[in-house]
């Protein structure tokens, strides 16, 4: 117990994240963030009838299966004034752009619900993301453009890095390049998609921490290339994260990843690197403040259990190499840490997500993540030079070419093995707990303790299972 109370007061903001999620999690049991509770239209139309409906556009509409999808926040249904996110679809010929304010007439709808417990719950994903229905479009009404200012050069920003990677490059590798670099992923096909996934590398293909974390350290080496200390490149990195995440059409896993960043490089910065624990709970805190359903995000959850995976288990694993003195070995030895740590934390909840786990990921991680931050820089060099000098843009349009096709040849060899990928039972979530639990002890106590906390935790695992 006394111990608990001074952890408790040297790191305070680790213990009001764990109290505020303990509640997000009690409130969600208890149903409070049900569609009964949240949802004006369900309690005003309950769904499944016409209406007329007037809203403005959100998002960037997309094109799938020949539907045009965007998110329309409501302004009023059947001229009653309700504000609230519904998933529009409509034919893909309407010209409804991000900004629009519309008026519509069309099918409310609630989304089907998973009926196997291990597939996908598309209802109860768009629920975590403040949407309880969908709307069919028939026919559309265009009022006005009222679109957000920032948000708007975002996408700007994004499709005009869109144009200039088509202008560039060719199919596949321009559907490749667009996806890993801004995480634009709808010109890639269903081969792309499997073949990256039973290889294990699908996330590279999402632009996340990995990807904002390659270019923070891109800015920081450029920074320290004019001598700049460490603690003044960090905070000045950061406008810079925050200009890439936008650049990618301001996506949640970019932001959250620019976010958690950020509160760490302002430890960094006041030479507080022990803090860098209570950095990453700073950061999950603020976006749970505003979006408290993310908690039950995957996406929020890999990306932060990655993120503390590496910083609990890199300097634990990369000692096991401490004898290692070539420095092209040290360097694999290094990424390979990096790769094993993240595999570690995040393959229970691979498990209980997808049910599945990737036997080869380890070997491709180690060749691909490298290649990804590579690609990324040179990517980000590609842009600025299509302003001031195409010839040079060319050439390393002829480099980027080069190694998205190893990229690719890499992916496809481990892709078609037979065990690439596994299927395996969803895990419970008490399991989960303890195999996190597991690995905090075999990694932190030492001698007679690890033995000992360890073995009683693998055994009430063994009784669960």
């Amino acid at each position: 117990m006394k111990y608990l109370l001074k952890f408790m007061f040297r790191r305070p903001v680790i213990t009001i994240f764990v109290v505020y999620s303990s509640v997000i999690i009690i409130l969600n049991y208890l149903g409070y963030f049900s569609v009964q509770n949240r949802s004006n239209i369900f309690k005003l139309f309950k769904g499944n009838r016409n209406v007329l409906v007037e809203g403005k556009v959100i998002s960037e509409p997309y094109v799938t299966r020949k539907i045009k999808k965007f998110v329309l926040k409501t302004i009023s249904i059947n001229d009653t004034k309700i504000e609230e996110s519904v998933l529009a679809n409509a034919p893909i010929g309407y010209l409804i752009k991000y900004g629009d304010i519309i008026s519509v007439e069309g099918k409310l709808y609630r989304p089907a619900s998973a009926k196997d417990i291990n597939a996908f719950d598309y209802q109860k994903y768009l629920e975590r993301n403040e949407i309880f229905f969908v709307l069919k479009i028939y026919s559309f009404e265009y009022i006005k453009s009222q679109p957000n200012i920032i948000k708007k050069i975002a996408i700007n920003l994004k499709n005009d890095v869109v144009n200039k990677i088509d202008n560039y490059f060719l199919y596949p590798n321009s559907a490749i390049l667009k996806s890993l670099v801004i995480g634009d992923k709808t010109s890639l096909d269903q081969k792309i998609k499997s073949s990256f996934s039973d290889s294990g590398v699908i996330h590279i293909l999402v632009v996340s921490g990995l990807h904002v974390g390659f270019v923070s350290v891109i800015i920081l080496f450029i920074l320290r290339l004019f001598c700049i200390p460490l603690n003044k490149a960090s905070l000045i990195s950061i406008p810079f994260i925050f200009f890439y995440a936008v650049s990618t059409g301001a996506n949640a896993p970019a932001m959250r990843s620019a976010i958690m960043l950020a509160c760490i490089f302002v430890s960094l910065a006041l030479d507080r690197e022990p803090l860098i624990y209570n950095s990453i709970a700073l950061s999950a805190l603020i976006i749970l403040i505003f979006k408290p359903q993310d908690l039950f995000l995957a996406s929020f959850q890999m990306s932060y259990l990655a993120t503390l995976g590496i910083v609990f288990l890199y300097s634990k694993i990369f000692g096991l190499f401490k004898n290692v003195k070539n420095s092209i070995l040290n360097f694999f030895c290094g990424v390979a840490s990096v790769t094993t740590s993240a595999q570690l934390a995040l393959t229970p909840i691979l498990m209980f997500y997808f049910s599945k786990v990737s036997a080869v990921s380890f070997f491709t991680n180690i060749i691909v993540v490298p290649l990804t931050g590579i690609v990324l820089g040179c990517a980000i060099v590609f842009y600025i030079s299509t302003f001031l000098f195409k010839g040079l843009a060319m050439i390393i349009a002829y480099i980027l070419n080069l190694f998205i096709n190893f990229i690719v040849c890499v992916t496809t060899f481990f892709g078609n093995f037979n065990f690439s990928s596994i299927v395996v039972n969803k895990p419970a979530v008490l399991e989960l707990l303890l195999f996190y639990i597991f690995i905090f002890f075999i990694f932190n106590f030492k001698k007679e303790k690890r033995i000992i906390f360890s073995g009683v935790i693998l055994g009430l695992n063994l009784l669960l299972i």
